[in-house]
């Protein structure tokens, strides 16, 4: 009993201390800041989850909104919305309903990540307008929940409400005419998974994204470093990911997986660490270990091919922690908190189809 005590005011130390926003460069996304893009890595829409989405508006003028959801399967479907003066919005993925007031496309698929952005009215170009902000209350059943910020990405450099960039891709460079760069790396301290007591999960998303019909998916590895509260370090640590991450990290091999897309699960348990605190860093980087991870079926006529097609990339990394804690004869609850941030990495893009224009009758 002291030691569950003991371990139940760590986490509330956990807890306090995920209010703190992550911190970062000043051309460096975070989610403490209003922006022109905005992302929401972990979106859960099925299995007693569902997930509330809030965008502001804080200007004076309108602005229109272009969204996509991806799934943990890829399968992506946008939309698009007009945002009036000053005004909040909000909307469950489950039903794209809010209020009466929004009505966006109920969001297929149990887990994914949300990608919003400033457009034009005729949706065919991204704008400049660093006035938007968001984020997602994340509920389970009818006793828990946790609530994040959205990582924001400033558009530099632009005129408020004027095109900005190339259409159909947004450059996360961090230099003028261009968003916000991604950072270098990504960290935070965790309890250790301790015998299904508590648990530790992330949700990633690189920060090169390819959303477009004829896409090419970005495959990358989330390499881990990781301290115990003696400063032990453990390495080894990965996670093959391809567009889109989450689970528990004391499972990254996927139990039942022959294939196996990671390793170093027992570095985040408390067996494995020995201490009840510990932190991680995790980058994303091209590596051989996760060459033909992801392959189609087999078929009577050969093997599976490699879903990667674009090969295996370094790629920085967007992400949320959370932790869910169980109580002995009763329920338990979720808390969670967006990483802290370090560095800086301008070579992070979002590729996306813009609408086609609306050609006039001809003249007779």
């Amino acid at each position: 009993m002291v030691k569950k005590m003991a371990f139940i005011a760590l986490a509330m130390a956990v807890v306090l201390g995920a209010v703190s926003m992550a911190s970062a460069a000043q051309n460096v996304a975070n989610t403490s800041q209003k922006g022109s893009l905005l992302i929401w890595p972990k979106i859960a829409n099925d299995y007693g989850f569902r997930t509330y989405i809030t965008i502001g508006n804080d200007y004076y003028s309108e602005v229109w909104v272009k969204c996509y959801w991806v799934d943990k399967d890829q399968n992506i479907e946008d939309f698009m919305f007009r945002l009036t003066p000053n005004q909040p919005v909000w909307f469950t993925a489950c039903t794209g309903e809010g209020d009466g007031i929004m009505t966006v496309p109920p969001f297929q698929g149990d887990f994914g990540e949300l990608k919003c952005w400033a457009v034009n009215a005729g949706g065919d170009q991204q704008v400049s307008f660093n006035h938007l902000y968001g984020s997602a209350v994340v509920y389970y059943e009818n006793y828990t929940a946790f609530e994040y910020n959205a990582w924001s990405f400033t558009a530099r450099g632009g005129a408020l409400g004027k095109d900005f960039g190339t259409p159909g891709k947004l450059e996360l460079t961090g230099q003028n005419n261009g968003y916000d760069a991604c950072p270098q790396y990504l960290v935070e301290n965790f309890l250790a998974a301790d015998d299904g007591w508590v648990q530790p999960a992330l949700a990633l998303v690189p920060c090169k994204q390819d959303l477009r019909q004829d896409r090419t998916p970005t495959c990358t590895k989330a390499k881990f470093d990781v301290w115990n509260e003696n400063e032990t370090k453990y390495t080894g640590a990965h996670r093959c990911i391809k567009c889109w991450y989450e689970g528990w990290l004391s499972e990254l091999e996927t139990p039942g997986k022959p294939n196996g897309f990671g390793y170093g699960s027992d570095k985040f348990t408390y067996k494995g660490l020995h201490t009840k605190l510990a932190r991680f860093r995790v980058t994303g980087e091209a590596s051989s270990v996760c060459n033909k991870k992801f392959l189609t079926p087999d078929t009577p006529y050969g093997p599976g091919s490699d879903k990667c097609t674009g090969g295996q990339v370094k790629s920085p990394l967007l992400g949320v922690l959370w932790h869910e804690m169980a109580f002995p004869g009763g329920p338990g609850f979720m808390f969670g908190t967006t990483l802290h941030t370090a560095g800086y990495d301008g070579s992070g893009f979002v590729s996306w189809d813009t609408q086609a224009g609306h050609p006039e009758a001809a003249q007779r």
